[in-house]
């Protein structure tokens, strides 16, 4: 049995696109989320866990939704309650974006590097380092709300390659979700056909990282 934690924010958790920002969030059901669809797809032989949080960040204590937000405050208990695992499966940096962090697709990278470095060095002495997959999040349209996210669609440009440098960096593997996924109507969140879409791409990606018979 193969264990895969997928480490990621609301599209991890599977948030649906809202109207409004004062909508009550609303959570797709569980066998419509990209990480139940690549688990399916993987077969019995593999364990998706999903850790994903509204809102959270790569290293950035979120004073307005919560410093428990910051993922780098979190990734080492994640990782070890779960242990051992094969596979640890990366995708933040939206919520980095955010006005009140209004960070650029650089500094975003950066973050994830130290995400990375956090496990890397955590396993140190260990022979049971799991390979880690960077994703980079499907890029936020200029319909995301302008006093939550300003101008994010601009921010975000290069956010593939700087994260495409990271993984080279570090010895990971890296899948840009754009290839196969766009953000549905609040230019922000995946729509239901998204996650269908990145669900299945990503399997053929684990599969080919983990080494396994397709």
């Amino acid at each position: 049995m193969k264990t895969i934690v997928c480490f990621g924010d609301s599209n991890t958790w599977g948030l649906m696109p809202y109207d409004q920002l004062t909508d009550v969030p609303q959570r797709f059901p569980k066998e419509e989320r990209w990480t139940t669809i690549m688990s399916r797809a993987l077969g019995d032989d593999v364990d998706v866990i999903a850790e994903g949080l509204s809102g959270r960040t790569t290293v950035f204590d979120d004073h307005i939704e919560g410093v428990f937000r910051n993922g780098s405050r979190a990734i080492l208990s994640a990782i070890e309650s779960h242990s051992p695992i094969d596979l640890l499966i990366i995708m933040l940096g939206t919520n980095d974006f955010k006005t009140q962090f209004a960070h650029t697709a650089f500094i975003s990278a950066r973050g994830v590097l130290t995400l990375v470095q956090q496990v890397q060095g955590h396993y140190i002495h260990s022979v049971a380092t799991p390979e880690i997959l960077i994703v980079t999040p499907a890029t936020a349209s200029e319909a995301a709300e302008v006093e939550m996210w300003g101008d994010i669609t601009q921010r975000s440009v290069n956010h593939a390659e700087y994260l495409s440098q990271v993984a080279d960096r570090t010895g990971c593997f890296h899948f840009d979700a754009n290839e196969v996924a766009q953000v549905g109507p609040d230019g922000i969140h995946l729509s239901r056909e998204a996650h269908a879409g990145l669900g299945q791409a990503m399997a053929t990606r684990v599969q080919d990282i983990l080494g396994m018979a397709k």
